[in-house]
Formats: structure tokens, sequence, C-alpha cells
């Protein structure tokens, strides 16, 4: 639904899209902005001409600032499972160097798994508007450790993410999927997917998750499956599964989610919003070629 409301340059990055701050200081920030979109979104759906500027910058915001709650909780989820020091300005990279230099209690780890599976139902809620998003976020916010209030988040003006971001697009690749088969589960590749994940996985109902796999920001060698991964995904191993990465430039990213990743699954399919029409991969499914 959020998407229905977001009216914007696809091919430029908004200045919006570039911020930092705590974790504790986007929920409050996403607290308002849920609660004004809520507010006018009638009104805005039934005559969009006399809608205030300022309502469809609160949209704008709330579509870029929500993907922050799932960053977040993937990289807390990370540090407590690869045994890596929570840093709240610091993004590891996860090598044999650096990870399981700490030890977390088993519950640190549980709370860590469900904390981030919670984020996931979280942003899912905000971005269909969801009546009972306000009460959804409240109990994120609550059920949170203290220590995740301070790690901050930042974002910046990705010109590829952004425009992978651009509903038409996503809607474009949901209708191609749709036509083919009902994923049994997507599993994006972190963090570049996460906010076209979020509005891809409710346009087609199915269940979301995400690995992360940042070979470029990272510098990660292949995807970071812990056990709690494969536990979550072990239900889903009849499939079809969708594997799933925002843009496809050299197809690096998604040639290795997916060589990783299909081996869980009897079936599985790969799939992006956007795929250069140069780029020697060929996911499944793909909502946009573009050439620059």
């Amino acid at each position: 639904m959020l998407e229905r409301l977001i009216y914007a340059d696809w091919e430029t990055p908004p200045e919006a899209m570039a911020f930092e701050a705590p974790l504790g200081e986007l929920l409050e920030r996403i607290r308002a902005l849920l609660a004004e979109v809520l507010a006018g979104r009638d009104a805005a759906l039934a005559d969009p001409a006399t809608t205030a500027p300022a309502y469809w910058d609160a949209c704008l915001n709330l579509y870029l600032v929500t993907p922050a709650l799932v960053n977040v909780a993937l990289n807390y989820k990370i540090c407590v499972e690869q045994g890596l020091p929570l840093h709240p300005t610091h993004y590891f990279e996860v090598s044999e160097r650096t990870r399981f230099k700490k030890q977390y209690p088993p519950a640190v780890v549980a709370g860590a798994n469900e904390r981030f599976l919670a984020s996931i139902a979280t942003a899912r809620a905000i971005y269909a508007l969801d009546p009972e998003a306000p009460s959804i976020l409240d109990g994120f916010r609550r059920d949170l450790p203290w220590i995740l209030h301070e790690f901050i988040y930042a974002s910046t003006k990705d010109k590829y993410t952004w425009r992978a971001s651009d509903p038409r697009k996503i809607a474009s690749l949901a209708t191609q999927v749709q036509r083919a088969l009902q994923p049994a589960v997507i599993v994006g590749a972190a963090h570049g997917s996460i906010m076209s994940g979020l509005v891809f996985a409710n346009l087609m109902a199915a269940p979301l998750y995400f690995i992360r796999f940042s070979m470029f920001k990272r510098k990660d060698l292949a995807p970071i499956i812990a056990a709690s991964d494969l536990a979550f995904l072990r239900p889903y191993a009849a499939g079809p599964a969708l594997l799933f990465d925002e843009d496809v430039a050299k197809g690096t990213t998604l040639t290795g989610f997916g060589a990783a990743l299909r081996p869980l699954f009897r079936a599985s399919s790969t799939a992006s919003v956007l795929r250069h029409s140069l780029s020697p991969c060929w996911p499944d499914f793909t909502g946009h070629a573009w050439n620059d």
C-alpha cells in the first residue's frame, strides 16, 4: 500500500535517501511518519491533486527509513551468531580472521533471531499500511535490547538500489512471477534487496527472509548462512523458493547467492527487479532491463 503513495524521480536518488542516525531515533521518526501517513492515506488516494506536498514527503521518508529495522536487526543477529563485537557504528566483515572472537549466551542468540524475524514482520506491516502497524511497531520497540537503540544506521544515495525500488518495476516483476508460480518463500540478498524485497513480498503475499551477502560494501566472500537460517528455511525445502536481488549488473552477487542457496530447495528460481542489458547473468524473472 505505501508504494501507491510514493511519487518520485526514480532515476535520481532523492536527498532524503542519505541519512545517518541511531536506531532509537529512527524508531521515533518511523512512529511519527507512520501516524501521519495512515491519517492522510484515504484522502490522498481519493484526491492526490489536492494533497499537500508535505504529505508526499512523509510517505517517501517512511519508505526510505523503514528498511533500517531489518538492516540493523540482521547486523545484530550476525554479530551474536558469528561471535563479533557489538559495535554501534561498525558493520564487520565476516571472515575466519574476525569471527568467533566472542561468545554470546544462547538466550542472546535466540533473542537476536526473534528480533530479526520481528523486524521483517514489522517492516512489512508498515509498508502494507496495516491498521495494526502502529501497535506492531510499538511491540517491536518494546522488546528491543537497549544496545540496539544505539546502533547507527547509515543510508547512502545508491542509484541502483533506488531505481530498483520503483514500485512500477517491482510490480512488473511480481506480475511475471505470478504468471509462472507462487513462491513458498522469497529469500533476499541483503542488504541491498531489503527495500524492494519488502514491497515485492507484500505484492506476492509470500513469506520473506533475508540472508546477508554484501560482496562489494562488506566484502562478503559468500552468503553468511547460520544454523538459524537453515532452520528457518527447512520447512520450505520443497519450494519453490525465489532467490532475489534488487539489481543485476555483472550478476556476481545473484549468481553466488543462487549457487549457495539452491541446494537447500528442491525447486527454486532467481529474480531481480533490474537487469543490465549487457549482463551475462540471466535471472529467471526480471522486472525491467536497463542500460547506461
